[in-house]
């Protein structure tokens, strides 16, 4: 079985796309949160995950727009939540507020940002170098998370740490949308990256009057 893994979409549906191109083999597609928040597709990036039943637990900006609670946000991402809030409807929050903090499979199990099943699930950030790391996969075995935005795999003896990186918003200087592939037959996992039209989505930004900040963001991959 092929299993794609992708995270931290934040409503960048053409991003998205380009992305399903290429897990169109794939058995199964799961999602380490934040469907929605900074660009301005959030209802057709969640009808989307819908027509392609790809599963997804629940991500900080996702939370955020189900309580709608913008605290502890940066600028940016209020205005995106606000501009959100504003454009989804009953079916997309209903999709929303159905997601669980974890999903446990037989492979692995997925959080947002660390293992935890109160708020740290959602906003803790595990970057590479973290020394928690280690004993999460110690204790809970092999492990899929994003929120950091940052692509990466990490082995040890009781198993794997991954952050397949962000589809809508990479932060680790590549540009190009991150995802991975799991084969449940061998068991090895490919990290992988694709181009798609970043101009579409920042002339989409500016008419939909959010922060030009965020499309320019996503030519530098920061």
């Amino acid at each position: 079985m092929r299993i794609g893994l992708i995270s931290d979409v934040h409503s960048n549906l053409i991003a998205l796309e380009k992305v399903l191109e290429k897990l169109n083999s794939c058995d199964r597609i799961y999602c380490a949160g934040d469907v929605i928040g900074y660009y301005p597709y959030p209802k057709e990036t969640i009808e989307k995950f819908i027509e392609e039943g790809i599963e997804s637990v629940l991500g900080n900006h996702d939370d955020a727009i189900l309580r709608s609670d913008f605290s502890g946000m940066n600028p940016y991402a209020v205005k995106a939540l606000i501009y959100t809030k504003e454009r989804i409807d009953e079916r997309s929050f209903e999709w929303l507020a159905s997601l669980l903090v974890s999903i446990e499979t037989e492979y692995f199990r997925i959080y947002h940002g660390m293992p935890a099943e109160n708020e740290s699930a959602l906003t803790t950030y595990l970057f590479p170098y973290d020394p928690l790391i280690d004993s999460f996969v110690e204790k809970y075995g092999n492990l899929v998370v994003g929120h950091t935005h940052i692509q990466f795999k990490k082995n040890f003896e009781k198993g794997f740490f991954l952050n397949p990186g962000s589809v809508g918003q990479p932060r680790d200087g590549d540009s190009r949308a991150a995802y991975a592939i799991f084969d449940s037959d061998s068991l090895k996992i490919k990290l992988e990256r694709v181009g798609y039209n970043i101009d579409e989505v920042y002339e989409a930004v500016l008419r939909a009057g959010l922060p030009e900040f965020l499309g320019k963001r996503l030519y530098d991959g920061r």
